[in-house]
């Protein structure tokens, strides 16, 4: 059976649930996600393989939970509902609200100096969570060759079809050359976050950053990945990057590797586009692609 977020509630609610009020905060290929009460997160998965994906988030949220220097989510739920083929998760809300990166860019010098400081940290423990936590089935491996030869068949299936042979032929040589310098690279396997821009920080009133969210593609793999969505999170240069430096110095070595993989982050947004039929993702992505 097909769910949609309407059905989601109703199953949540069917199993007592007290839902009084609702909104949808995501419903995409992988998962729908709701607000309920102004004060839960419900998700759910939408196939086996998102539904496995789950089960490694959840391993992450619940061993680096209360280590970080701001809130992350707590699953405090997770239960199986009739109707439903998958766990649901639950958490309670985070405050804050996310920013653009106009709005970073806009922030004084104290108020970037205190942002720098805090992802140090936050960077700092999260890269030094030991694999020893997890068991082995709870390991998610990343940024290896396999990875990089998925994404490659991916864009030639879902990209290819979509523009013009020209078009393409540029595409594809700059894929294969990011990825054979991907491929090349070597690193100490580190918890990494995966997702680590803007688009996942949550801040207060203050412009303080108060959560981070969204551990989807937390894993086992490069840290200039997280170096990489810091540098894409804020304007041209690296000036986030560079208030991170004083408390996480280990960085500078990484960030050469960052840059080749913040290349691939448009066109991944434009896979993502393809694979939910979003014209406008796929143009915007590609075009910053081709002309970064």
């Amino acid at each position: 059976m097909q769910t949609s977020p309407e059905i989601f509630v109703q199953k949540l609610i069917d199993a007592e649930f007290a839902i009084d009020s609702w909104n949808v905060l995501g419903a995409g290929q992988n998962s729908i996600a709701i607000l309920a009460n102004e004060e839960w997160v419900f998700r759910f998965p939408l196939h086996a393989s998102a539904a496995e994906s789950f089960q490694s988030e959840l391993a992450v949220l619940k061993t680096v939970h209360g280590r970080l220097p701001v809130l992350t989510p707590n699953p405090e739920i997770v239960a199986e509902v009739e109707g439903l083929e998958w766990p649901v998760v639950g958490y309670r809300l985070i405050g804050g609200q996310v920013m653009g990166r106009e709005q970073i860019d806009s922030f004084d010098s104290e108020t970037m100096n205190h942002l720098g400081r805090t992802l140090g940290r936050f960077l700092t423990t999260l890269h030094a969570t030991p694999a020893s936590r997890f068991k082995e089935s709870e390991l998610r491996h990343c940024d290896n060759q396999e990875q990089w030869s998925k994404l490659t068949d991916e864009v030639r299936s879902f990209l290819k079809p979509r523009v013009e042979s020209t078009v393409w032929n540029r595409i594809r040589r700059k894929l294969s050359k990011s990825v054979d310098k991907i491929n090349r690279l070597e690193f100490e396997p580190v918890l990494r976050h995966g997702d680590f821009g803007a688009g996942n920080f949550l801040f207060d009133h203050q412009n303080r950053l108060s959560g981070v969210i969204d551990f989807g593609s937390a894993g086992f793999g490069d840290p200039a990945v997280d170096v990489a969505g810091l540098m894409a999170s804020t304007g041209p240069g690296e000036a986030l990057v560079k208030r991170v430096l004083p408390v996480y110095p280990a960085i500078e070595d990484m960030i050469g590797r960052a840059r080749i993989y913040r290349e691939t982050f448009a066109l991944e947004e434009a896979l993502l586009g393809a694979k939910s039929d979003d014209e406008i993702s796929v143009k915007s992505g590609l075009d910053s692609y081709l002309d970064y």
